[in-house]
């Protein structure tokens, strides 16, 4: 196991073949899987499903009339398990992220459409002396989606009607009791972006990386439940952690990565150098 085999693992989803296009619009914005493409076709008032594509019902125009028609047939969906728990939070559905989108989605459902997605993720980090140590936050157990794995300190997807930051000092406030003034210090300091498969869904996501330098201090403090509690690490020792185990989550351990080489921890002369930066962006 190595830190580019935990990139390989983000970018594990390039193999569209048993996935049909989604359209809207006649724009393709996401893949479905074969498997679940059928489970559509009770739906023909809103989805248009043949044996080579699906597409959302050229009736519904504009989007309005698009987000409100999904949501009764998402809710089947969810009744007949189709997905890991309804989340009440919408996600825009587009070609990409600085461009209009064409209607809304819950967001639990966006994997099973292959759509775009996006997110924000924090890196928490403290400095002591030279040293740089980094809050590790461990999802709760009772999560939906990687229940009891390791996380970056604040991370969520970025919903309808928030811009980036304020999403992260939401977030912040939700996950570690971060403070609003010091999460709007929160300096964005790129993107990353895979294509992901994992139980026939397939992720296209692009998350937003932010740094925010924390008071030695400060202690986080989760109030919404989502997590178990955090621990702060030297970034050696997360880098170890990232390269041995597979206790990250998959796209925290790709944060982690891009963090190493920002600060100089990760360099080229690491023979995986390349791939890993190139890996970092599909």
């Amino acid at each position: 196991m190595s830190l580019l085999d935990r990139i390989k693992v983000c970018n594990n989803g390039t193999d569209v073949s048993d996935y049909s296009p989604f359209f809207v619009d006649g724009q393709r914005l996401g893949w479905i899987h074969r498997d679940f493409a059928p489970a559509l076709i009770q739906f023909g008032d809103v989805f248009q499903a043949s044996a080579n594509a699906v597409a959302l019902h050229n009736c519904l125009n504009d989007y309005q009339s698009r987000s409100a028609a999904v949501v009764p047939v998402l809710r089947a969906l969810d009744a007949e398990g189709w997905f890991s728990g309804w989340r009440d939070e919408a996600y825009p559905v587009g070609a990409g992220f600085y461009d209009e989108p064409f209607f809304e989605m819950e967001r639990t459902a966006v994997p099973r459409f292959g759509v775009a997605a996006f997110g924000v993720h924090v890196n928490g980090f403290v400095r002591d002396g030279d040293e740089l140590l980094l809050w590790i936050a461990r999802r709760a157990d009772d999560k939906p989606t990687y229940p009891g794995m390791l996380d970056n300190m604040v991370a969520g997807g970025q919903p309808v009607g928030l811009g980036l930051l304020e999403n992260v000092i939401k977030e912040a406030a939700e996950e570690a009791a971060v403070p609003a003034e010091i999460a709007a210090q929160a300096k964005p300091v790129g993107a990353i972006s895979y294509q992901h498969q994992n139980d026939n869904c397939l992720k296209p996501d692009t998350m937003f990386v932010f740094d925010m330098e924390l008071p030695k201090e400060f202690v986080p403090k989760n109030t919404d439940g989502e997590l178990s509690g955090f621990q702060l690490l030297p970034v050696r020792e997360v880098m170890e952690i990232t390269a041995d185990t597979a206790e990250f989550k998959f796209n925290c351990a790709a944060v982690n990565i891009d963090f190493f080489i920002r600060h100089g921890i990760l360099g080229p002369e690491n023979p995986d150098y390349i791939d890993i930066q190139r890996g970092l962006h599909q």
